[in-house]
Parts: structure tokens; C-alpha cells; sequence
């Protein structure tokens, strides 16, 4: 059984042992979560407030509870994971594929960024010291960048490899 990380712990939320959430939205469909350290621990309650998701474990009962927990990360049982539709995927199922630029083999994906605009963060095959260090960040929403089977394909554009 393979563990995924989903997001993290972030501060606590009122009295009765809520907590923000930072993380993957895939935490609604799931019925436990395992918190890094210390176990499973089923949902009992999700909320939305505005952006921000706030999550009501068994077993946290009130706030002194609750801190305890920042920062911890909560991971899913892949098995767990709801079925996506065709041509859709997991983050972490990105990281490990190989990446080709104009039909030729580049590198591989190395980690997958969430932010505003989430990123790809490739590493570029080679033996020098310069090409084993260097990381490349592109927008994974991008035209220019498509998914298949078999590998993430990049069309170049000028700067973007530079």
C-alpha cells in the first residue's frame, strides 16, 4: 500500500478541534486520512470558509488538541484515491515520467509545484555537475505542454529553457 501526500495541517480553527487543511481537494471524497507520525484518523467533517478548508478529525476533541497537529503532513492511501476520467491524473503520478522538448528526450520530472499557476519542475538529463544540478520550472497548464502515455511532451518556446 502505497501512502500519498494530499497536503498539510495548517493552524487551528476555533475550540472544538478544527483544523485548516492546505492541500488537495481530493480530502472530500476520503474517509480517513493518515497524519505523518501518528496514524490514521477518520474525517468526521469538512467546511468550507471562503478558500480555505477547515477539517474536524476523530480523536481532536478541542484547541490545545488541534495545535499539536500544525504542520504535520496528511497523507491518502492510493487505493483510496477516487478513479479520475480519462486524460486526467494525480500530481504524483507526473513525477518519474520523462520529458521530451521538440520529439527529443530531455529529462524527467522531478516534483510538480501548487501555486497560482502549478509547475513542473524538470530536471534536465546530462553528466555534468551543471546539467545534474540545474531545474527547469514549466507551467503545466500551458498550451505548448502536453501529457500522454508514454511521457510529458514541451513545444519550446524562446526563454523558456534558457
Amino acid at each position: 500500500m502505497r501512502r500519498i501526500e494530499i497536503g498539510r495541517i495548517g493552524k487551528p480553527y476555533g475550540m472544538a478541534g478544527g483544523l485548516k487543511f492546505r492541500g488537495e481537494a481530493v480530502v472530500f471524497d476520503l474517509d480517513k486520512v493518515y497524519l505523518e507520525g501518528l496514524g490514521y484518523r477518520l474525517i468526521e467533517e469538512i467546511e468550507e470558509l471562503g478558500n480555505e478548508l477547515v477539517v474536524y478529525l476523530s480523536g481532536v476533541q478541542n484547541r490545545a488538541e488541534a495545535e499539536r497537529l500544525a504542520g504535520l503532513r496528511v497523507y491518502a492511501d492510493q487505493d483510496d484515491l477516487p478513479e479520475l476520467e480519462e486524460g486526467e491524473y494525480y500530481y504524483f503520478e507526473l513525477v518519474g515520467r520523462p520529458v521530451f522538448v521538440d520529439g527529443k528526450p530531455f529529462g524527467e520530472v522531478v516534483e510538480v509545484e501548487d501555486g497560482v499557476q502549478d509547475r513542473l519542475v524538470i530536471k534536465a538529463r546530462g553528466t555534468s555537475l551543471r546539467a545534474q544540478s540545474k531545474t527547469y520550472l514549466v507551467p503545466l497548464q500551458a498550451p505548448y505542454v502536453k501529457i500522454e502515455a508514454d511521457g510529458i511532451y514541451i513545444e519550446a518556446i524562446p526563454g523558456l529553457f534558457d
